[in-house]
């Protein structure tokens, strides 16, 4: 008669992983609403969106990796966040692409005269001839992807050389992820506030690597120890951070009213006050 599975055994090896599969999405998640904010306000103000880059990437790793080790928790864990990520990378994009036309339509304003026509017509094919800072980083962490896994899948390799190969990867790719957030350790030290630590991301970042921790142990994969420990110490320093300096808002405003108009079937648009500085549910660094 074969042993039934021990209660750590099914804790360890089912329970973690799940709990680590929702948290993973409610990671993804956090930053959602302060984009939301962000778009009303017309302005990513301290809102930094960089991680949501490194997001994508470490999505698409990962769901590689769950493709090489059949391994379905890995892959639930990732795949509404790949599509979570696209989503906060185009709204980015937006945002910057707004931010710059309104710097620029006020600047040719001036310089034209006040003719609004000329300087929004003017300020439309300077933006728009032009990638975003943040396009460019996604861009640049998408190229790294297909080439890893043109390689891996092309070149003729086993199992395991495909999976040490997408595995050393992705985490290299989650280790930016995690510690991207502090990269405002000096800010927050310096300003003595920290308003720019998103909470929610925070706690979820922390408790999401403690359960795969606990997962990786289980099943003796370092790959996806190595990363979630590392994620696990950043989290804890980011609470300490947190506690040791309280979180205060400043809010600066800025006025930009122009008027967008185009030719006839254009859609014509009011750029009305924005808000710069600290949105009141600001992402990390």
């Amino acid at each position: 008669m074969s042993e039934s599975p021990s209660l750590g055994f099914i804790l360890a090896d089912y329970v973690a992983p799940t709990i680590g599969c929702i948290l993973s999405t409610l990671t993804f998640s956090a930053p959602i609403k302060s984009l939301l904010t962000a778009i009303k306000s017309g302005s990513l103000g301290s809102l930094n969106c960089t991680p949501w880059a490194f997001m994508t990437g470490n999505t698409i790793g990962w769901l590689a990796y769950s493709f090489i080790t059949l391994d379905l928790f890995v892959f639930f864990a990732n795949a509404p966040g790949l599509l979570i990520s696209i989503w906060l990378n185009t709204g980015a994009m937006k945002l910057q692409y707004y931010e710059e036309l309104v710097k620029r339509s006020a600047s040719d304003n001036n310089s034209n005269g006040g003719d609004d026509a000329i300087s929004v017509q003017t300020a439309k094919i300077d933006c728009f001839s032009q990638l975003t800072s943040h396009e460019i980083k996604v861009l640049q962490i998408v190229l790294v992807w297909v080439i890893i896994l043109s390689t891996t899948s092309l070149i003729p390799v086993g199992i395991e050389e495909m999976k040490f190969i997408v595995g050393v990867a992705v985490n290299i790719n989650l280790i930016f992820f995690y510690a991207a957030p502090l990269s405002t350790i000096a800010t927050v030290i310096r300003t003595k506030n920290s308003a720019s630590i998103h909470f929610w991301t925070m706690a979820m970042n922390t408790s999401n690597a403690f359960f795969w921790c606990v997962y990786s142990l289980a099943i003796q994969d370092y790959y996806i120890l190595i990363p979630n420990g590392l994620g696990f110490v950043f989290g804890l320093l980011q609470v300490a951070l947190y506690q040791c300096f309280p979180r205060s808002e400043v809010i600066e405003a800025t006025d930009s009213v122009t008027e967008l108009s185009g030719d006839e079937g254009d859609c014509t648009e009011q750029l009305t006050r924005s808000h710069y500085g600290n949105v009141a549910e600001s992402e990390i660094i």
